[in-house]
């Protein structure tokens, strides 16, 4: 309905009572947001509708919904205490009739055959394939399931291990814990062979090596995924087992959701040290940054101009504000409404202020660019900065502190300058670069937009590639707001 006010579809709300409106503070607010707005009336049958009261009988709706949910929640508790079941999803294996939970024996059946093969030790990924050729049963959903036996759907029913051995469903309401008894699904010697097993399997040296990952966490192929690093060793038979070493990898692990270009996995030193090269490229070239970042600085002052307007928009709704706090207090010096219903009346005017207020900052922010007339000079000196430092951190560490004192200014030029690296087809890289110039110049917080400057990508060279001869310099768009 709100939808269809902001696009001026009708004139007039009519409704049975005001408490058929809305039941809360928020929603309150939101209604009397848009009608206020977009200058839509409302019409109540059994009352007279008072935007100035409105929010003392949401408080008052509020009160009654809160203390509905109370008796509702004492009652739940009390079946819960007694061992009857509650609303809530079946866990696999189980159904819930009236108040008792009985074993669906078909998907029983298979949480014995999933813990059998686990303690056989088959892969997470072959317990899978296994499920899906024998046709197992998943429990119903409401909504189309978009993988079949997902791996996370197959490591609850290994994360309910106890509850299945021990026969109890735990639920939980307001921070209370209730067991309730159920009929056992695998046995306790199953339970305690699986348990060793779990044990055993989280002893694999490769994922306990610490490596340094330069630019983990930037990384993302066409699954749409961010990339996980961790380590990685392997052996072929009769052979002792290769060094440990670091890879960065796809973290879509149903192979139907993988998207054929994705090259799965990337060894981390070549990654980094490729993406490492293109930075110093660009740093030895700054001129291409800063020529790029100079027409995104033109989008934002050509923004700031366009908000003039709304600036003052905003500065006329704090004054309305402003009037409606000195009209609440008058009427509470009258004796009109009490004192605790001016301090809630207040509190609401308070979250609207303070709404305007970050809109106020954010307009603020990109209104000081025209008057900045330096950040192309800070910006150079800046990378110019950057630029001088990469001759000693391509030296050799004297010790292993030393290292670590590398990598760390390393990986914040990372952080600094790189956007995002975008890997594809035969692990062909591009390195999306930025330039925060509002944060040079001190402007705004950490939420400041960045302006993203250049792409580096393996089609042109700027300069000698290892991959292709590659790099490819094109502008981003601007991330504002």
């Amino acid at each position: 309905m709100l939808q269809d006010a902001e696009a001026g579809q009708f004139e007039v709300i009519i409704a049975w009572k005001e408490d058929r409106l809305y039941r809360g503070l928020r929603a309150m607010l939101l209604l009397l947001d848009t009608i206020q707005d977009h200058k839509v009336d409302v019409i109540l049958a059994k009352e007279n509708f008072d935007v100035k009261m409105a929010p003392i009988k949401a408080w008052v709706a509020g009160m009654e919904l809160d203390a509905l949910k109370e008796r509702m929640s004492m009652g739940v508790k009390a079946r819960l205490r007694a061992g009857k079941a509650n609303t809530g999803q079946d866990r696999y294996g189980y159904q819930r009739i009236g108040e008792k939970i009985v074993i669906v024996e078909e998907e029983a059946k298979w949480i014995r055959q999933m813990f059998d093969w686990y303690i056989q030790r088959v892969p997470m990924m072959e317990i899978r394939q296994r499920l899906i050729a024998a046709g197992a049963p998943q429990k119903g959903s409401s909504r189309p399931r978009k993988v079949e036996w997902a791996v996370s759907s197959i490591q609850s029913v290994f994360k309910a291990a106890y509850e299945y051995a021990h026969g109890i469903k735990i639920q939980t309401r307001d921070g209370e814990v209730f067991e309730i008894p159920v009929e056992p699904i695998i046995s306790l010697q199953t339970y305690k062979q699986f348990q060793e097993v779990r044990e055993a399997n989280k002893s694999y040296p490769s994922r306990h090596v610490k490596r340094d990952y330069l630019v983990g966490g930037l990384i993302y192929c066409d699954c749409e995924r961010k990339w996980g690093s961790r380590g990685s060793s392997y052996k072929k038979k009769g052979q002792p087992r290769r060094k440990v070493t670091g890879v960065y990898f796809c973290q879509q692990r149903h192979p139907e959701l993988r998207h054929p270009d994705c090259p799965k996995t990337i060894g981390s030193k070549k990654a980094d040290d490729y993406v490492w090269g293109k930075l110093v490229e660009v740093l030895n070239q700054p001129e291409i940054l800063i020529n790029r970042a100079r027409q995104h600085v033109t989008q934002l002052q050509e923004k700031a101009n366009q908000d003039s307007s709304a600036h003052n928009n905003l500065h006329e709704q704090l004054e309305k504000l402003f009037s409606e706090r000195q009209w609440i207090i008058t009427q509470a010096r009258k004796g009109q409404i009490t004192e605790q219903d001016m301090d809630y009346q207040l509190a609401a005017l308070a979250m609207q202020e303070e709404y305007v207020h970050q809109e106020l900052v954010n307009l603020g922010t990109f209104q000081q660019l025209p008057d900045l007339d330096s950040w192309e000079e800070i910006a150079l000196n800046h990378l110019e900065d950057l630029q001088a430092g990469l001759a000693a951190l391509s030296e050799k560490p004297a010790h292993e502190e030393a290292a670590k004192e590398q990598f760390q200014l390393k990986r914040r030029i990372v952080l600094a300058l790189v956007d995002k690296i975008l890997i594809g087809k035969d692990r062909e890289m591009t390195v999306i670069f930025k330039l925060n110039v509002l944060s040079l110049l001190g402007i705004g917080s950490d939420n400041t937009p960045e302006v993203n400057s250049l792409t580096h990508d393996q089609n042109k060279s700027v300069g000698t590639c290892s991959r292709r001869q590659s790099c490819l310099l094109r502008p981003q768009r601007a991330v504002c707001g």
